[in-house]
């Protein structure tokens, strides 16, 4: 049992360095050597637990989106309203942008994507399953009659689009978030596809 939380610990310590140091310099320009001395770990260590940069990378960003889906899939089924649930999708985003190392650490990871389309359809993936979530919870409304084929459609355009919108501007934060965004987006929403309560 003690192994296991060790190896729990050790983990979790590989990939918070391993974030910030490719938050800092970026996927293509850091090496797992550097890593593993950011770690205070030889390199057999690192790669006992991952294979490759790229496996780190993708695992960084796999758990994170985990995590976001089920906290978001828990509020859905609490029987929040579908304002509160888009709400709730703009309020954990801003709460995540507001760490220092996440816009660069986006960018850094796009960058590198774009230029190897291989790795890149492995991490689609994961856009896949967020998309996912968000269209089981359009499909429940529009199976309720509130929104239409066409507006469950848009509202799915409009999210992700709100979405990358405040990870772009998030950087140096070029514009600031006021506390009503979440509030202001989803009514904004509502109103663009003719949300109907039931």
């Amino acid at each position: 049992m003690k192994d296991k939380t060790n190896e729990i610990s050790m983990k979790k310590k590989i990939k918070n360095k391993a974030f910030s140091l490719m938050a800092k310099k970026g996927l293509k320009d850091i090496s797992m050597r550097e890593i593993a001395e950011a770690c205070g770990v030889t390199k057999p260590v690192l790669y006992y637990y991952f294979k490759d940069k790229e496996d780190l990378c993708y695992s960084l960003i796999v758990e994170k989106s985990v995590v976001s889906n089920e906290n978001l899939k828990k509020f859905a089924a609490s029987g929040a309203s579908f304002e509160e649930i888009l709400v709730f999708i703009f309020s954990e985003y801003m709460q995540d942008i507001s760490h220092k190392d996440v816009f660069p650490f986006v960018i850094h990871v796009s960058s590198y994507l774009l230029s190897n389309p291989d790795l890149g359809k492995r991490f689609e993936v994961v856009k896949e399953q967020n998309f996912a979530v968000i269209s089981g919870i359009l499909e429940k409304e529009y199976k309720k009659g509130t929104i239409t084929k066409k507006g469950k459609e848009m509202a799915l355009q409009l999210i992700f689009a709100n979405l990358a919108h405040l990870i772009l501007n998030s950087c140096e934060h070029a514009i600031k978030f006021s506390p009503s965004y979440p509030k202001d987006m989803a009514r904004a929403i509502l109103k663009a596809i003719d949300y109907r309560e039931k």
